[in-house]
């Protein structure tokens, strides 16, 4: 039985998603750029200019965009999923784990200078704080696409959801390169990362089906993520003008759990509990 065609305890056999089929051949793409981007210096540079023009055309945007991509505010942005299917939430822990060990092994490892530490200040445009080290790969790129996979994975996407999916990803990695402070190598890595993250984390699931049935992952992953989306708007993620991601996020945590508490509260008043485990299934 290959890789593809193994099923795990939550009854996901990747061969049948097509979108995950897509987010992989999005991954090889950005494998073949990175790759190329490494070669040519040159292009590297001068593909990051690119992308930082854009910055001082909206900058309220872009701020706004990478403030989204910041681990905190995305694990908050995650709550409304988490409590659609809460039977992500073990998915999501293990592929958090997964790429915050990868991302912060190679970083200290490679210490690749940022943008604002190579180039001259008046050569680049950097929007928010500045950053001078640890530039690959893009810590807010592998979150990104982190969460991407699982919502590609977790609810099961067409091709047509996953093309926006990944190219709603895509817009927070190169918002990193439009705030000037990485470079398109490190947003491809990231993107990479991300998306394997998710991939390595469902093969550890099927290798290890306890942990899906566990009552511990769920809780969990919906306290922490409710505690970064209602707190959301005291977070500083180092962008003042991107404030209005900060309460977007905290406004649509809060919905979703004024909804999921309408949906599940008459259940446990009337006395009739579900488990755990059968949170989030459809009749």
């Amino acid at each position: 039985m290959s890789f593809w065609d193994r099923t795990s305890s939550d009854g996901i056999n990747l061969n049948t998603l097509p979108g995950l089929r897509l987010a992989c051949g999005f991954a090889m793409t950005a494998s073949i750029a990175l790759i190329l981007l490494s070669v040519f210096p040159d292009s590297r540079i001068a593909v990051f200019h690119g992308f930082n023009n854009l910055g001082p055309l909206a900058p309220h945007f872009w701020s706004g965009m990478t403030s989204l991509a910041d681990t905190y505010l995305a694990l908050g942005l995650f709550l409304p999923v988490l409590l659609l299917r809460p039977r992500l939430a073990a998915l999501l822990l293990v592929s958090a784990v997964i790429a915050t060990l990868i991302t912060h092994t190679i970083k200290p490892i490679l210490d690749v200078p940022r943008p604002p530490a190579v180039l001259a200040a008046d050569m680049m445009h950097l929007i928010g704080h500045r950053l001078d080290h640890g530039s690959f790969p893009s810590g807010h790129a592998v979150t990104a696409f982190t969460l991407a996979g699982l919502m590609i994975v977790g609810l099961r996407l067409s091709i047509r959801w996953t093309a926006l999916v990944l190219a709603a990803a895509a817009l927070l990695g190169i918002s990193r390169m439009a705030v000037g402070v990485h470079w398109p190598t490190d947003v491809l890595a990231g993107s990479i990362i991300g998306l394997m993250s998710v991939v390595l984390a469902h093969k550890l699931l099927s290798i290890w089906p306890k942990l899906n049935h566990a009552r511990w992952p769920m809780p969990i992953a919906i306290v922490i993520t409710a505690i970064c989306a209602l707190s959301s708007p005291w977070f500083d993620a180092g962008y003042p003008l991107g404030l209005w991601a900060n309460w977007s996020v905290a406004v649509m945590g809060l919905l979703a759990l004024v909804l999921a508490s309408g949906r599940y509260w008459p259940l446990y008043r009337n006395r009739q509990r579900l488990p755990l485990r059968d949170l989030g299934r459809k009749e």
